[in-house]
């Protein structure tokens, strides 16, 4: 194998990877998405589109970890909102 080779094949190699993380980082906000959308249903009986939208564009798994314990603890869908 020439040199060429070997550094076209580390390329599809790295690029492989890098693939494989980017999905599994997008497969975990996905569900931390539905974890705090699922909390807010259950304790409020409703999500309003605004909100959804708002939580739905959150990149940050440790924003949406905290999210998910304010759905939990808030006392009021407002209150919810306001941590947003």
């Amino acid at each position: 194998m020439t040199v060429a080779q070997q550094l076209r094949q580390e390329g599809r190699q790295e690029g492989r990877q890098e693939g494989r993380q980017e999905g599994r980082q997008e497969g975990q906000l996905s569900t931390l998405h539905e974890a705090v959308l699922e909390a807010l249903k259950i304790r409020f009986k409703r999500v309003p589109a605004g909100l959804r939208e708002a939580i739905q564009s959150i990149d940050s798994s440790k924003k949406l970890h905290g999210l998910h314990r304010a759905a939990i603890t808030s006392p009021t869908l407002d209150a919810f909102a306001d941590t947003l």
